[in-house]
């Protein structure tokens, strides 16, 4: 059951076991939090939350096959996802050939979020995003994704 969150209950932060099959529970768990935020029109696409913390838990996961933590973040103005695991690599979006079956994962994160980075942990690294208001998204797609530069290896992860 998804807890009742608040914003005043935020940061609120989760484990994921290292297993591709708790991604899916993840994902509807961190959607049904945010949606019973009841931030109105201040609340992100709900679509791109769920792709976003898809891609970030799957990368986590994958990548390192372990547990990973999320955490859950208001800015003040958007929603922030926190994937935290124990690989020590910095993540950087690539851009994959054609052919490629994987690796448009980060390309997803960069076009949907406000921002995003990558920041090293003492045990690993956190990846963040943060999804604008679907106001604000719909708002800028005339420019998209222009408007959605990539702002990876941020150095202060937690900052709005």
């Amino acid at each position: 059951m998804t807890p009742r969150l608040t914003l005043r209950k935020l940061p609120f932060s989760f484990k994921v076991a290292a297993d591709s099959e708790a991604v899916g529970p993840a994902r509807k768990f961190v959607r049904e939090a945010v949606e019973g935020l009841g931030l109105g029109p201040q609340a992100p696409s709900f679509d791109d939350l769920e792709l976003l913390v898809t891609e970030l838990i799957t990368n986590a996961v994958v990548h390192t096959n372990a547990p990973c933590v999320i955490c859950l973040r208001w800015t003040g103005r958007r929603i922030r996802i926190e994937v935290t695991d124990t690989d020590t690599t910095n993540v950087e979006a690539k851009q994959p050939s054609s052919s490629d079956e994987h690796g448009r994962g980060l390309l997803l994160v960069g076009l949907l979020s406000a921002a995003w980075g990558s920041c090293p942990e003492p045990a690993g690294k956190t990846t963040w995003c943060e999804l604008p208001p679907a106001a604000e998204e719909s708002a800028s797609a005339a420019t998209w994704p222009e408007s959605r530069k990539v702002q990876a290896n941020a150095e202060q992860p937690h900052a709005a």
